[in-house]
């Protein structure tokens, strides 16, 4: 079993939340609809360095997605 970094637990609960926040082509899925990212990360009140950090984490779990 792989167990995250303390460092992206809250990366990952936040990536969790955007499922819904998926943009589609018709190809399938291209993407984070990035106003339902930032408007989230508005709601739960990040800011600065750690809402820089999460935006990161989630963008790069986004890529991995897409990728695989």
């Amino acid at each position: 079993m792989e167990y995250l970094w303390p460092d992206n637990v809250v990366a990952w609960g936040v990536w969790c939340d955007l499922q819904t926040q998926w943009a589609h082509s018709p190809g399938g899925p291209s993407g984070l609809q990035y106003a339902g990212v930032r408007a989230h990360l508005d709601e739960m009140g990040f800011a600065g360095d750690e809402r820089r950090d999460i935006y990161a984490g989630v963008r790069a779990a986004e890529s991995a997605t897409l990728e695989a």
